[in-house]
This record gives structure tokens, sequence and C-alpha cells, in this order.
């Protein structure tokens, strides 16, 4: 499954700037904002402080084993109503804090607590779509959102999203789990 899914995100690679675009108006990015432009220079290095980057304090965007070091939550894909209104179907991965976080419903997560949601076009060909990331940071990373750093990885493997995305904190602030909400079985 995970060979087919590298072959679609290689044919979108050509409708990256529609993915962008889609994004920003997904994840509530004002109008004419830029999405997915890093404030890094080209082969430079991250800057301290950088909102994007593609690698915050040396922390991945994107685990990479997360199909096979994260449990999949969710026995079947279902509807994120969150997300895009509903446009698409999610599979949800989380590692061993995350787990428990979700199982106890615990008041806070542990600081590595890491969820991972995939998602899929819910009509025509099912077709991927972009991966939403959580991370649960150290105190001080971003203490108005408890602090969760969001990453927003594109269709075609870009990086759309990270750090502090107060789109995404903006309903994860309300979640009734320190920013996580239950998954649907």
């Amino acid at each position: 499954m995970d060979a087919v899914i590298r072959r679609r995100r290689l044919l979108l690679i050509g409708a990256g700037t529609l993915a962008c675009a889609f994004a920003a108006e997904a994840c509530g990015a004002p109008s004419g904002a830029l999405v997915g432009a890093s404030d890094r220079p080209a082969g430079g290095a991250i800057a301290k402080g950088s909102r994007d980057g593609g690698a915050l304090d040396g922390a991945p965007a994107l685990p990479a084993d997360y199909h096979s070091n994260f449990t999949k939550v969710n026995k079947a894909r279902f509807v994120s109503s969150g997300h895009a209104s509903g446009r698409w179907d999610v599979d949800v991965y989380a590692n061993e804090p995350a787990l428990r976080a979700l199982v106890t419903r615990t008041r806070e997560a542990p600081v590595g607590t890491i969820v991972v949601e995939e998602h899929f076009e819910k009509s025509g060909s099912g077709g991927p779509g972009p991966v939403m990331v959580m991370e649960k940071r150290a105190k001080g990373f971003s203490p108005e959102h408890g602090d969760w750093r969001y990453t927003v990885v594109g269709s075609s493997g870009q990086l759309v999203k990270d750090g502090v995305v107060d789109s995404c904190a903006g309903c994860h602030d309300d979640a009734p789990t320190d920013g996580l909400f239950p998954v649907v079985e």
C-alpha cells in the first residue's frame, strides 16, 4: 500500500500549485498569503525562529517511519469533519505517548506525543491528500496553544505549513483532551 501511495504522490507533483492553493483555503490562510513558501534561503541554513524552514529545530516535519513505528488508531477510514468541511477520509497514526493520551484522555499529553493524519479524497479516485501532523513540544514552544507544533505536508510531499499554525491551533485549542480530538472507530 505504501508503494501505491508514493506512486500516486509522484503523479501529483504537477498539481503542486493547485494543492498549495487548496491548502491555503482549507487551513484558513488569508487570501493572497504565500503558502508552502519557506523563509529559508535556497541552500541556506535554517534560521533561528523560522516558522517554516523545512525542519523546525532540526526535528523532521513528518516522521518518515510513522507507517511502521506508529499504531494505526482507526479500523477503517472515516470522514475528517474538521479539515476542509468533510472533504477527506482519513487514517490516524499515533506514537506510544499519543496512544496513551488518546486512551486515558489525559489532561496534558506528554512531550513527544505525535499524531499523524493521512487524508484521502472522498470523491473521485480516493487519491491522497495532505498529511497533517501534531507534535507536543517542550513547555514554552507555544504556551498559548498547549505547546503543539502543527505540520501540513501537501499531497506531493511539499511542506505547506510547519510550526505554530494559528488556523490549526484555533480548533485544537477547543479539543477535549489537550489538543486531541477522539478518533472515530
